[in-house]
């Protein structure tokens, strides 16, 4: 019985690494699309145009959503700044669930950013894990604090 409900830190760790590299990649492909055009994207002169006419924006609000996907997805690939950047995709996937709306919620309503959105909370919760540039550079800093710490006095 054990086996069906206990976990270890490092299968958590993979679990973890997992949803951090497919929604990034999700959000960082989105985003490239949006701002450079790339993946097929629009550009941001395109995005610019169809969320101003559709969704009554600001050029602000436009680009702030469009670099947040961009360079919030790759951090959250790589693992850095890892709390911080899925904070604000948490954020940036709430407004789109509550734009989208809640009519025809699992039929091409808000079902795909709402389960986005709760991906990034869930990482906002558990942090990174081991798999990540952030764990490493907390690894190096306990490490230099532990070597402060043995300076030797003459």
């Amino acid at each position: 019985m054990k086996p069906l409900v206990e976990t270890s830190t490092k299968a958590v760790s993979t679990a973890i690494l997992l949803l951090r590299i497919m929604s990034g990649l999700i959000l960082f492909v989105g985003g490239a699309g949006k701002v450079l055009g790339w993946f097929g994207g629009m550009g941001m002169n395109a995005t610019l145009d169809i969320f101003k006419t559709n969704l009554h924006l600001s050029a602000f609000w436009i680009y702030l959503s469009c670099y947040t996907e961009f360079i919030g997805g790759l951090l959250i690939i790589i693992g850095l700044f890892t709390r911080i950047a899925a904070f604000a995709l948490f954020i940036n996937m709430l407004v789109a669930t509550l734009f989208v709306g809640f009519k025809n919620f699992f039929m091409g309503g808000a079902a795909y950013p709402c389960l986005l959105m709760i991906i990034f909370l869930a990482i906002v919760l558990s942090g990174p894990m081991a798999f990540s540039i952030d764990a490493v550079l907390a690894k190096k800093k306990r490490i230099e604090k532990l070597n402060s710490g043995f300076s030797i006095a003459f």
